[in-house]
């Protein structure tokens, strides 16, 4: 299967920290890109190479088990292997116990027993079951991908313009106040960018409940349980099972926060932020600096002791704009507008670095300077 790069970070995103760089292989060539800030040191890179993983949100077949909370992509592999069966030279069908397996819903109903068909040619000789199942095991639904496009990556630089304008023209919420009130959906649809955002990166823990249920739970009953099949040998096959099956859950929740409304942790945690949170915008001061991003760009950074209390949620827009957000007492279409000097821009800068996993991005060579 040919590698297909699946962005964690969109470009859509990263193109406003793009500027002219250079890289060390032709450090006297110049092209747009951004500086990469990694564990190897800093080089400028275009921003198609960086942040992504191959299949990254790519649903094979191995996660079918997903496919009773999803849906959309039980449908996807239904309508290949339907197609599949259909379009082969000599057409096949399938058996299951008393079952003639031809249609669309006959391969619904028996999916999850597909392993143990048999197949027929239509003149009734058996077919080579293990060649048709080789191509169902390989096979790969790309609904997530396609999501993510259509609801962040076409609609991220309308979302970050609007949100910015409805902040500058926004009516004042007070006299001498620096809040400003704007649409509720410019609000909104900011806010779960953010989630969005928050989510579909690799790094994901849905505030430590993924990791909680990995290591408490899963990896503690499926190590015991395969050390007793392999009667005490070092075995990594319970470790194996446990990753693909919180895999799983990862694309199950991505799927939720696609094409359910209610449900998981991405609308619950809107539900709640809704009720609870308010955002701040901040704007660099010309001349005082430029904010960084990274390969996590959306964060949550909490302590439980800060002397100057800045828990809650990061996220860089752009070298210019950034915006946090935490508990406050007005609506989220209530937004603080604040400017940055460069010890603001610096203190947020140092949050974004300790919060990456590998690298940070800038519009800047020296990443020291923004430090």
């Amino acid at each position: 299967m040919p590698t297909r790069r699946q962005h964690f970070v969109p470009r859509v995103y990263i193109k406003a920290w793009e500027t002219e760089v250079t890289n060390k292989n032709e450090p006297n060539k110049k092209f747009q890109g951004v500086y990469y800030h990694g564990m190897n040191g800093s080089d400028g890179k275009t921003k198609e190479s960086i942040l992504w993983k191959p299949h990254l949100y790519t649903i094979g077949f191995k996660h079918s088990f997903i496919c009773k909370s999803c849906p959309k992509v039980k449908s996807d592999f239904v309508g290949m292997i339907y197609n599949y069966l259909r379009k082969k030279e000599n057409p096949v069908y399938g058996k299951y116990e008393h079952s003639v397996i031809k249609t669309k819903r006959s391969i619904e109903k028996h999916l999850f027993q597909i392993q143990d068909w048999q197949f027929f040619y239509y003149n009734g000789n058996v077919a080579r079951k293990a060649s048709i199942l080789n191509y169902v095991n390989d096979l790969n639904s790309y609904i997530l991908e396609s999501a993510f496009d259509d609801f962040l990556e076409k609609n991220w630089e309308r979302t970050y313009k609007d949100f910015v304008s409805a902040v500058h023209y926004g009516r004042p919420f007070a006299l001498e106040s620096g809040e400003r009130v704007i649409p509720t959906e410019i609000a909104e649809n900011m806010l779960s960018a953010f989630f969005i955002m928050l989510c579909r990166n690799p790094s994901f823990d849905a505030m430590g409940i993924y990791s909680s249920i990995k290591n408490n739970v899963l990896y503690p009953v499926f190590n015991d349980m395969f050390r007793d099949i392999t009667a005490g040998n070092n075995n990594t096959d319970g470790q194996d099972l446990v990753d693909e099956l919180m895999e799983g859950m990862w694309y199950a929740e991505l799927y939720r926060m696609f094409y359910k409304k209610t449900g998981g942790f991405y609308h619950n945690v809107i539900e709640k932020s809704l009720e609870r949170l308010q955002m701040t915008l901040f704007e660099a001061y010309d001349g005082a600096g430029d904010f960084i991003t990274s390969d996590n760009p959306a964060f949550e950074h909490k302590l439980i002791v800060e002397t100057d209390n800045n828990n809650g949620f990061v996220f860089p827009l752009s070298p210019k704009y950034l915006i946090f957000i935490a508990r406050g007492n007005e609506g989220i279409n209530v937004v603080d507008y604040r400017f940055a000097n460069t010890d603001t821009i610096r203190h947020f800068n140092r949050l974004i670095a300790l919060h990456k996993t590998e690298a940070v991005i800038s519009n800047q060579a020296d990443i020291s300077r923004l430090l």
